[in-house]
C-alpha cells in the first residue's frame, strides 16, 4: 500500500537582525588523572562538572531552539526578490531566494530549502553544510529532481565521499549534481541565468557567488537597420547582439570585510542585493575578534559606508 505524503512549503523563520552571540568557553570534558581508572561498568556516579557540563550543553541547545522559534517567518522584499531563511551564529545559516529557485548555504536543511533547486555552499564548517545529505535525501523522497550543487573546488572530493557514507549507512540513492565551480568561472543556470562565484576570506577556504541575469543587445553598428535587414544578418550567421549580464544576487557567507577591498569583486559590491554577515554588533566584541576568527564586525561596514 502507497502513502501519499503532502509537502509542506510553509516558510523558515527569518531572523533580521541577527542576534549578538554571547561568547562562550569551549566545552571540555576533564581527563581523568593518569592513576585512576574507567570501566564502562562502573556503577560510580558521575561528579557534578560532568554533569553541568552535560547541563550547559542541554541549555545552550534549547536556547537556540527558542531562537530559531521566535524569529519572525516572513520574509523581506528587495529589488524584486523575496529573501528568506535563517541565520544564527555558529548553528545555522541558510538564505533562500524563491525566485531564482535558489538557496545559499543549508544549514540544518530548513523546510523551505528543499524546493530550491540550486544550492551554493561558501564553506565547510557545519553551521553551513550540515543538512547537505538531508537535503538531497528529502527532495529524493517527494520525487524532486535530483538538485544542482556548487561547492568550492577544493572540497568537492570529501563532498562526495560525504555522499558515499551516507549512501552506505542508509542504503539509499542519493542523486545530485555536483558542481565544483572555482572563482572567476561561470556557470549558466538557465539561458537568462548565470552565477560565478567570487572570493572571500574566512578562516577554511571560502567562496561567496553572484547570481547575474543575462540579457541579449543589438550592437550599436546594426541599431540603424531596419527589422528585415537585422533578420537577414541574422539568418546569415552573423553575431548581431552582445550579451549584457547584470549582477542581481551576491551572497558571501562567512567573511571578513576584506572581500569589498577586492577590485575583482566588484560585481558583488553593485549586485541589486548584496548579502553579507555581520557577526558581531556592538562594542561587546572587538573588530580585531571578528577578523580574527574570520567575521565582520558590524562597525566596519558602517565605517565603509561612512554612516
Amino acid at each position: 500500500m502507497q502513502i501519499s505524503l503532502p509537502f509542506s512549503t510553509s516558510k523558515v523563520p527569518y531572523l533580521s537582525p541577527l542576534p549578538n552571540p554571547t561568547p562562550q568557553p569551549p566545552l571540555t570534558i576533564p581527563k581523568p588523572h593518569p592513576k585512576s581508572s574507567i570501566t564502562a561498568h562502573s556503577s560510580r556516579p558521575k561528579g557534578p562538572g560532568y554533569l553541568s557540563l552535560i547541563g550547559r550543553a542541554i541549555e545552550e541547545e534549547e536556547e537556540y531552539r527558542k531562537a530559531r522559534a521566535e524569529v519572525a517567518r516572513n520574509g523581506v522584499d528587495l529589488e524584486g526578490y523575496s529573501i528568506e531563511g535563517i541565520s544564527i551564529g555558529g548553528h545555522e545559516t541558510c538564505v533562500i531566494i524563491p525566485e531564482l529557485k535558489s538557496a545559499f548555504d543549508i544549514g540544518r536543511c530548513p523546510s523551505r530549502a528543499i524546493q530550491q533547486n540550486f544550492l551554493f555552499i561558501t564553506h565547510a564548517h557545519l553551521d553551513h553544510i550540515g543538512g547537505l545529505p538531508m537535503y538531497v535525501a528529502t527532495r529524493g523522497l517527494y520525487n524532486l529532481k535530483p538538485p544542482t550543487i556548487f561547492v568550492p573546488p577544493c572540497i568537492k572530493e570529501d563532498v562526495e565521499k560525504l555522499f558515499d557514507i551516507h549512501r552506505a549507512l542508509s542504503q539509499v540513492e542519493l542523486k545530485l549534481d555536483l558542481v565544483a565551480l572555482d572563482v572567476g568561472e561561470t556557470y549558466e543556470m538557465r539561458n537568462n541565468l548565470v552565477v560565478r562565484p567570487f572570493k572571500t576570506h574566512h578562516v577554511i577556504p571560502s567562496q561567496g557567488y553572484v547570481i547575474y541575469s543575462v540579457r541579449k543587445k543589438l550592437k550599436k553598428q546594426y541599431i540603424h537597420l531596419k527589422g528585415k535587414q537585422i533578420e537577414k544578418l541574422k539568418n546569415s550567421g552573423i553575431e548581431i547582439t552582445d550579451t549584457i549580464l547584470s549582477p542581481e544576487v551576491a551572497f558571501t557567507g562567512d567573511t571578513r570585510s576584506d572581500f569589498m577591498l577586492e577590485p575583482r569583486n566588484a560585481d558583488a559590491l553593485r549586485a541589486k542585493v548584496l548579502i553579507t554577515e555581520a557577526t558581531f554588533l556592538d562594542d561587546g566584541i572587538s573588530i580585531d575578534h571578528a577578523r580574527e576568527h574570520g567575521h565582520t564586525h558590524l562597525f566596519e561596514v558602517c565605517e565603509m559606508l561612512n554612516l
